[in-house]
């Protein structure tokens, strides 16, 4: 999921990452949902503290979703943030949903599914859906809620940055193409209450992908609007914890309980309440991360953002999240189709930018020495990682310097400055200006281009990214998350913003249908060393950790490793 500025359970745990690395390999085995293994824990953040503890009602205004700014979508069939992903998760339940409460077993776990089962080869998945759960109106959840959220998401006048997901299914290239009025892998039977997806390969972890917020259900009221593009712009009905008090605006979102949500109908190990124990969550709209944060401190918000530069500073004064591991990545995507930096052409050209970007400095002088500086793209905590892929990821102005004098030596030259972009006043600013001057040093002139955040990662999905900061938070904890999403050619102009190669592309289809995890994760790694060393496709900076501050009077606040706050669980102390 794209990251913009921005689950809990009963007890917070500390993340150990070589502890995660070990569970998250479970994954790839994963076909049912486990049902007979034992319940949740109890708990709470401080150690020994029961949930009965903790205060019911109240209000939060929270300053770290919405802090750079609003965003394009909130509907999940149109939304790629983070931002905007933290409203549609407490809008809509979907099928499953991976939990980290054991560090050494990661599990995929039922929500709106009771159960599941796949075939051998894994590639038919038949969904149970639980019996007597309803939307916000009142209306049933049905499979085919979900088939009605999947034929509207996956129409081609419609579709959004995400749809590509849909080519996993049988018929879904199709209807996607204009070329099938639905998804024939797709078939609901609301009599025997089962969702039945047929798939075109197999797909091992496709339970943990089927939890993803695309795949949410959706209610008849949808089918009476004209155009589908207004359900975001009202009171979108859904069967999430939470719902809307009142549409959507430039000021930001006001969410109050669904009253016909009932955490405890799910499984046990996700611990939720019967209802949230908040009256009302308003997620605020802030122009930039220091006046989201200013508004924190001031005590207008009770959770807010860590702003760049001030890491130390801020996270030494309030609890926060910085010490919770994050399955996300920062970098520079380089569109291969930009002829000015694209093409064999110049590799060279993009080899001494790589070279020339001085990791380390970034890292201490914006993040005061808080991320881990990258070799790669996929990062620790998946499985199948491998550190040091990136042969040109290392700080070397020298080789880097040498590059590029090559380059120029075949006769090519830069007629005008590199634009750099990025998403503005989202703290990206310094980053950027440490890369200019790091590559004006080779004697590469480069510019800043800053973008309004609002309409940037749109933009940059339409071909404007030349040279284009983006960041990727783990939709679900799978390598094919963070490669094929951001660079296989089927998501071009999607959350691709212009890598493409056919060697890359077929071995990452071969990893999608390979079983066994140890040649899963080989065949991942040879597509991902294509993507850094063969082509330098793209410019891997950092790897995330946490990014949040809150109040000393909120409860259970907890940043899972796809930054998500579990809202539904989050209280005031009593």
């Amino acid at each position: 999921m794209t990251q913009e500025v921005l689950h809990v359970r009963r007890q917070r745990r500390s993340l150990k990452l070589l502890a995660l690395i070990m569970g998250l390999s479970l994954l790839a085995g994963a076909c049912g949902s486990g049902d007979d293994d034992e319940g949740a824990e109890e708990g709470g953040e401080e150690a020994g503290q029961e949930q009965d503890e903790f205060q019911r009602g109240g209000e939060i205004v929270d300053a770290s979703t919405f802090a750079q700014g609003n965003v394009e979508h909130i509907d999940p069939a149109l939304s790629t943030t983070v931002s905007a992903s933290q409203i549609g998760e407490s809008l809509y339940d979907g099928l499953t949903q991976v939990v980290y409460d054991d560090p050494d077993n990661p599990e995929v776990v039922g929500v709106v599914a009771e159960s599941w089962e796949a075939n051998e080869d894994a590639t038919e998945w038949v969904f149970n859906i639980r019996e007597g759960l309803k939307f916000s109106d009142g209306t049933d959840v049905l499979p085919s809620s979900f088939k009605r959220a999947w034929e509207r998401a996956s129409d081609p006048e419609f579709a959004g940055d995400y749809s590509y997901l849909f080519t996993f299914m049988e018929g879904g290239q199709e209807k996607l193409d204009g070329e099938a009025d639905e998804i024939v892998g797709v078939v609901a039977d609301d009599e025997a209450m089962t969702l039945t997806v047929t798939l075109d390969a197999p797909y091992s972890t496709f339970d943990a992908v089927a939890g993803f917020k695309l795949f949410a259900p959706m209610p008849e009221a949808v089918e009476e609007l004209e155009d589908q593009n207004e359900w975001e712009r009202g009171l979108m009905i859904g069967n999430g914890p939470f719902m809307m008090e009142e549409p959507w605006t430039d000021q930001g979102v006001v969410l109050v309980p669904n009253p016909e949500w009932d955490g405890t109908k799910y499984d046990e190990r996700l611990g939720l309440p019967e209802q949230p124990y908040l009256d009302r969550i308003t997620f605020q709209v802030y122009t930039d991360q220091d006046t989201a944060f200013n508004a924190f401190e001031a005590g207008e918000a009770q959770v807010g953002p860590i702003p760049a530069g001030r890491v130390q500073e801020v996270t030494s004064q309030y609890p926060n999240t910085l010490d919770d591991p994050v399955l996300g990545t920062y970098y520079f995507q380089i569109n291969q189709r930009d002829p000015r930096i694209g093409g064999e052409e110049n590799r060279l050209l993009r080899q001494a930018i790589s070279q020339a970007i001085d990791r380390d400095e970034i890292n201490e002088a914006v993040y005061e020495g808080t991320r881990e500086t990258s070799t790669g793209i996929t990062p620790p905590g998946v499985p199948g990682f491998e550190e040091g892929l990136c042969e040109y990821c290392s700080y070397d102005p020298e080789a880097a310097e040498a590059a590029f004098q090559e380059w120029l030596d075949a006769g090519n030259e830069l007629t005008e400055p590199l634009p750099i972009q990025f998403n503005a006043d989202a703290g990206h600013e310094p980053v950027v200006q440490i890369i200019i001057d790091n590559l004006a040093a080779i004697g590469i002139e480069a510019t800043a281009e800053p973008i309004p955040s609002e309409t940037y990662f749109g933009q940059l999905a339409e071909g404007a990214c030349v040279i284009c900061r983006a960041g990727w938070i783990a939709d679900y904890p799978t390598y094919d998350n963070f490669m094929f999403d951001l660079f296989h050619s089927s998501a071009l102009d999607g959350n691709n913003y212009g890598y493409s190669n056919e060697e890359f592309d077929r071995l990452l289809d071969e990893a999608k249908q390979t079983t066994d995890p140890d040649e899963q994760g080989e065949l991942y790694r040879q597509a991902e060393q294509i993507l850094l060393n063969e082509d330098i496709g793209t410019i891997p900076i950092n790897w995330y950790k946490g990014q949040y501050v809150y109040s000393e009077d909120i409860a259970n606040l907890v940043q899972y490793p796809d930054l998500h706050i579990e809202w539904e669980t989050v209280a005031l102390k009593g």
